[in-house]
């Protein structure tokens, strides 16, 4: 079972807000998909726009040293810090079911949650700052963290996340550069292998969650 609009949703979260929070994932989702597989592209001829479709870390580090760092350090915390208000607010909707859910489709995934669980229990959104993750923030939602204090730590971590990774690539902004080569002379070629790539594994991953 799949937590759904269709799910039991508590009282106190209007279901117009649950229907805007899954549109909010859906369109990140997909752009996250699409940047991934046209990757190659983006990373040669537009790389600040490959971080607002997919912030992914490795893409983060490898335009570090062709980017503005100010303006890259905001992008991406945005960028990331708006899927993860999206996650806080499913876990708010669906409470324990969100985690129950992670939990049958990925059991290894499912117990590091109770155990995340179980230290922010003790520590609060606090957790954020060291761990800005979307199981962090599912979990913040079924807490019922207070909105202001979660972002606050959410935007808090992301920050000292993308500083660090920022940091590492532009102190490997050569090594970067000899990968933004090595794509630029492949161009059509790298790019048609990555969007094969991000399909095939689309594809596996839809076929393996759709089983009982």
């Amino acid at each position: 079972m799949e937590p759904s609009e269709r799910a039991v949703v508590p009282i106190g979260i209007p279901a117009r807000l649950v229907r805007a929070t899954w549109t909010l994932l859906a369109v990140l989702t997909v752009a996250s998909v699409i940047g991934t597989a046209v990757s190659p592209l983006l990373l040669v001829k537009a790389p600040l726009l490959l971080v607002v479709l997919a912030p992914d870390g490795r893409h983060v580090a490898l335009v570090a040293g062709r980017v503005d760092p100010a303006l890259l350090t905001v992008v991406t915390v945005l960028r990331r810090a708006l899927y993860s208000v999206g996650m806080y607010g499913l876990g708010a909707a669906y409470g324990d079911l969100a985690v129950t859910w992670i939990e049958a489709r990925a059991r290894r995934l499912g117990k590091a949650l109770r155990a995340l669980e179980r230290v922010f229990a003790r520590v609060g959104p606090l957790l954020l700052l060291a761990l800005p993750f979307l199981t962090v923030c599912i979990l913040a939602g079924a807490a019922r963290t207070r909105f202001v204090a979660f972002l606050l730590a959410l935007v808090g971590g992301h920050f000292l996340w993308v500083f660090t990774t920022i940091w590492l690539g532009t102190r490997f902004a050569t090594q970067a550069q000899a990968v933004v080569d090595f794509f630029s002379e492949r161009l059509f070629e790298s790019t048609l292998v990555c969007v094969v790539l991000v399909a095939a594994y689309q594809f596996i991953t839809r076929r393996r969650t759709a089983r009982p």
